[in-house]
C-alpha cells in the first residue's frame, strides 16, 4: 500500500473520529424545550411519529434500526412524559399505533425548526465547496460506510468465536 495515501486516509479517519465525537457529545447532552428536556434518541422516536402517522414500535424500530425492546422502552417513557399515546388499530386488536399528544406534536415542530436551523448553518460552513465535491463526499462516506459495516461484521464473527471458546 502506499504510504502516502495512507497517510492521507489516517488523517481522513482522524476528521471523521473527531466529527463523531462532536457528534455523540450532541447527542448525550439532554435537548430542553420548555419544560421538557429530551435525549436526542427520544427526539428521534418522536421525529419518527410525527413524520409518519400511526406508525408501530416495531415500525419505529425499523426506521431507527434500533431494537424492538429499545424502542418500547422509550415509547414508554414519553407516554409517561405525556408526549405520546399508544392506541389499538381497530383493524387489528393486537397492533398498537403510536401517535403524538398535543405537547409532543409542539415538541416535534419546534425540533424541526431548530434542526432545520442547525442544517442550514452548517451548509453555509460548507459554501467554498463546489456541488460536484458534496457529491464526491458523499460517495466517500458511503463507501465508507461499507467498511465499517463490514468491521462491525467482522468484529461480531470475532465475538461470537471467543463466547463459543469459554463455553
Amino acid at each position: 500500500m502506499d504510504e502516502q495515501r495512507f497517510a492521507l486516509f489516517t488523517r481522513l479517519i482522524a476528521a471523521f473520529d473527531e466529527g463523531y465525537d462532536y457528534t455523540q457529545a450532541y447527542d448525550s447532552v439532554p435537548h430542553k424545550y420548555g419544560e421538557e428536556q429530551l435525549y436526542q434518541s427520544e427526539m428521534h422516536l418522536l421525529k419518527a411519529v410525527g413524520q409518519f402517522s400511526d406508525i408501530t414500535v416495531t415500525q419505529v424500530a425499523a426506521h431507527l434500526k434500533k431494537s424492538k425492546s429499545a424502542c418500547s422502552q422509550m415509547v414508554r417513557k414519553l407516554c409517561h412524559k405525556g408526549l405520546l399515546k399508544q392506541e389499538r388499530n381497530p383493524d387489528n386488536h393486537r397492533e398498537l399505533r403510536l401517535t403524538l399528544t398535543e405537547r409532543g406534536w409542539e415538541i416535534f415542530q419546534l425540533h424541526t425548526r431548530f434542526e432545520r436551523k442547525c442544517l442550514q448553518r452548517s451548509c453555509r460552513y460548507l459554501d467554498n465547496f463546489s456541488d460536484k465535491e458534496l457529491e464526491i463526499y458523499i460517495q466517500v462516506q458511503q463507501r465508507l460506510n461499507e467498511a465499517f459495516q463490514k468491521d462491525v461484521e467482522d468484529n461480531q464473527e470475532l465475538y461470537e468465536r471467543v463466547i463459543g471458546l469459554e463455553e
